[in-house]
């Protein structure tokens, strides 16, 4: 598991490099996934995973990145709405960011890939600000609870 993130992690960089962003994303993100725990399957039963990694900014803010592993029964759905491109999608990588005091969230940076661990596509949101509330419940709470709440974040 941990050799397939960094194979996908090293994709990603070379997006990112791509994208003439990357001396910004390493600016803002100096640390890269790595130690994933599974934390529970989200609504339509796919596999959660966080890094343990959990990077504290200024304000209160968490960064964490988290995988989902697609359950086989929900693939045929999400390749249709996502595109021809997508049809060996297996899993999806995302940098959030979550706003502990405020109990809110956002999506920073994200990537997909293929049953090959192969980059499919992916973006990086510099300058975002579209915070939402986290709802009971939800595999957001969860991760909110791991991230602001279980002793690491105080």
């Amino acid at each position: 598991m941990v050799s397939t993130m960094r194979r996908r992690l090293f994709h990603f960089l070379i997006l990112l490099f791509l994208s003439n962003i990357a001396l910004a994303f390493f600016m803002i993100y100096p640390v890269w996934p790595g130690e994933m725990e599974y934390y529970g399957l989200d609504q339509d039963a796919n596999f959660l995973y966080y890094d343990k990694n959990v990077s504290y900014e200024s304000g209160d803010v968490v960064q964490v990145w988290q995988t989902k592993v697609f359950h086989s029964d929900n693939l045929f759905r999400i390749r249709q709405t996502l595109g021809e491109k997508y049809y060996k999608l297996i899993e999806k990588l995302t940098l959030f960011e979550i706003h502990c005091p405020a109990k809110s969230f956002q999506e920073r940076a994200f990537a997909y890939y293929d049953n090959n661990n192969r980059y499919i596509d992916g973006r990086y949101h510099e300058f975002v600000r579209d915070w939402k509330k986290i709802l009971p419940n939800t595999d957001m709470a969860r991760l909110y609870w791991i991230c602001c709440k279980s002793g690491q974040k105080q």
